[in-house]
């Protein structure tokens, strides 16, 4: 009983503030690419994340239908619908690919011959399924999956990459290479922490575009960077969670990609207060990264960029 009096009482605290403070179309954060004026945006958006307990995100996912008034949460939901609309619509010329940052560690990539998600976690995922040739999920935790998703690329045949999802594509192994028209992708296993051992699988994922070889590198929930190993001579994109153990500086060392994004901040379903890493952590992991004299950046939901053939570049 005082834990509900306790959450309400916060919400409509929260609801008080939201309705005092000049409420920010968050969508600006995919076309302002100055880092300060970025950092000042954050600290907006990291208010409105900061009055939405998980309770009420799980509400929130339960009920795709209904609409709330957070605009964290119509941020959220934007970033989807962004995604949703652009993947038809785009079609990337040889020697590039689209790269798009839905939510959490969820990426998709599209090159000219395929589509394919990674950790893709919306309470809309599985209007996804038409669009993407496969799905890849690193562990079992379910802000990495869509359970609804992933039964339903099942259902149409398409492979789901798991280490727990009885399905074309599960495996235990230790080291496993699926290939599909213009993509291998090479799994391992890794900890989670001390506890979930072999519980999470970086993955890598090698596309061809044309005569271009683009290699994104996926280390999941791993707890250390000495379970990472590549096998590309380089890595254009690395997607690090960097506040499970794992030490950003040592992961960027280890992999020298040529550019790493910091990703699973702001985890909604988190408690505010365990394990909802905020952009403050996040800036020190991106300036842990930083001091290996290898780029990086925080990417925000629904943010899509474009690799060239060298590099990649920040779409609007």
């Amino acid at each position: 009983m005082k834990m509900r009096f306790f959450l309400h009482s916060f919400s409509e605290l929260c609801h008080i503030f939201s309705t005092r403070t000049e409420k920010t179309d968050f969508r600006k954060l995919w076309t302002e690419k100055d880092y300060e004026k970025r950092k000042n945006i954050f600290v907006r958006l990291q208010k409105y994340i900061d009055c939405i307990p998980k309770a009420e995100f799980d509400e929130f996912e339960e009920k795709s239908w209904k609409n709330f008034s957070n605009p964290a949460l119509q941020f959220y939901d934007a970033a989807f619908d962004r995604i949703l609309e652009e993947i038809p619509l785009t079609e990337p010329e040889e020697g590039s690919l689209v790269i798009w940052f839905l939510y959490n560690m969820g990426y998709i990539i599209k090159t000219p011959l395929t589509c394919f998600g990674v950790d893709i976690h919306h309470r809309k995922a599985v209007k996804l399924e038409k669009y993407l040739d496969f799905l890849a999920v690193t562990h079992n935790h379910n802000d990495h999956y869509s359970l609804p998703l992933m039964r339903k690329m099942t259902e149409k045949g398409k492979m789901v990459i798991s280490n727990f999802f009885p399905a074309p594509g599960y495996t235990k192994y230790v080291q496993f290479t699926h290939s599909f028209p213009g993509v291998d992708i090479y799994c391992t296993q890794a900890d989670h922490n001390h506890i979930l051992k072999n519980f999470t699988m970086p993955m890598e994922f090698v596309c061809t575009s044309g005569e271009k070889k683009f290699v994104f590198f996926t280390s999941g929930d791993c707890t250390s960077s000495k379970f990472l190993h590549r096998k590309s001579e380089k890595i254009d994109l690395y997607a690090i969670h960097p506040r499970c153990g794992m030490k950003t500086a040592d992961a960027v060392e280890q992999l020298s990609p040529q550019i790493t994004f910091i990703s699973h901040l702001l985890e909604l379903g988190h408690e505010i207060d365990r394990y909802r890493w905020s952009f403050v952590e996040g800036d020190i992991a991106l300036e842990n990264c930083r001091s290996t004299g290898r780029n990086g950046y925080i990417p925000v939901w629904g943010e899509k960029f474009v690799w060239d053939g060298e590099k990649i570049c920040f779409a609007m």
